[in-house]
């Protein structure tokens, strides 16, 4: 047997209000490590140069990442400030969670932080990464560490004319190896002026005929799913290990709108 320790550990970083007077130098920031394929909470602590935590209770705090090859911001999130007054604990402290979503469109490489003080006539003010007068901190975003996202699958093409409803889209291959019994299965729904509805099948067949399909109701949804004028995008959710899916739709009388697509994930 191996025994794996792993650490539940706070990323807690430094930041200086003020520069350096020649007391408690710290000489560098600490590199900060994000991970692609989670979400990646950061807590910031506000200290002065003889390392005193400040009250921030009033103040607002904007993090910001830059690419550090275009100089271009890719992300901009005000802190949630935890320093509340009540206790020494959390005097000078704030927070921020940099989510799977904010990281999925950026490359695995180094950037720069900054986090600037926003007054109330909305001017920023610098703070620093160290007591050397360092204002840009430096973050590294690494992947590999958890699977990457996949692509959600598209179904644009409902051409079948023998399934529950009038349109129907082929067998879309479930993935029920590597899904368990409360496997949750999630579609978006692109509408435009549509009124009829929608019926969501899953079979356990590898080659499924369409007496091989059965109904499967979305969480919180009848079956079908019903649309009155819908245009946009709308989610469902649905339960169970299936080895393939199809949907199929149809139009209430006299009207002309449509399914664009679906987008499907589990």
């Amino acid at each position: 047997m191996q025994t794996v320790s792993r650490y539940l550990l706070n990323n807690v970083v430094i930041v200086y209000t003020s520069g350096y007077h020649g007391r408690n130098s710290t000489v560098y920031d600490r590199r900060i490590k994000l991970y692609k394929g989670v979400s990646n909470p950061l807590t910031f602590t506000f200290k002065n140069e003889d390392q005193k935590a400040q009250d921030i209770t009033a103040k607002t705090y904007e993090f910001v990442l830059i690419d550090s090859e275009t100089k271009q911001s890719v992300l901009t999130r005000n802190l949630t400030i935890l320093d509340d007054g009540s206790s020494t604990s959390s005097k000078g402290t704030a927070s921020i969670t940099v989510t799977e979503g904010d990281l999925l469109i950026l490359d695995a490489k180094f950037y720069n932080y900054a986090i600037r003080e926003v007054a109330t006539d909305n001017s920023r003010t610098v703070t620093f990464a160290d007591t050397a007068y360092n204002a840009a901190g430096t973050v590294e975003v690494l992947d590999g560490a958890y699977p990457d996202m996949i692509n959600s699958e598209e179904i644009a093409s409902f051409t079948s004319t023998t399934g529950p409803l009038s349109r129907t889209s082929s067998a879309i291959d479930a993935n029920p190896g590597i899904n368990n019994n409360v496997a949750l299965h999630t579609i978006a729904v692109y509408t435009k002026s549509f009124s009829g509805s929608l019926r969501i099948q899953g079979t356990m067949s590898v080659l499924p005929t369409d007496s091989d399909y059965f109904n499967i109701t979305a969480i919180d949804q009848s079956s079908p799913i019903t649309f009155n004028n819908a245009s946009g995008v709308t989610y469902y959710n649905f339960i169970g290990v299936y080895q393939n899916v199809r949907f199929s739709w149809a139009n209430n009388s006299g009207n002309t709108g449509q399914i664009d697509k679906i987008l499907y994930r589990h």
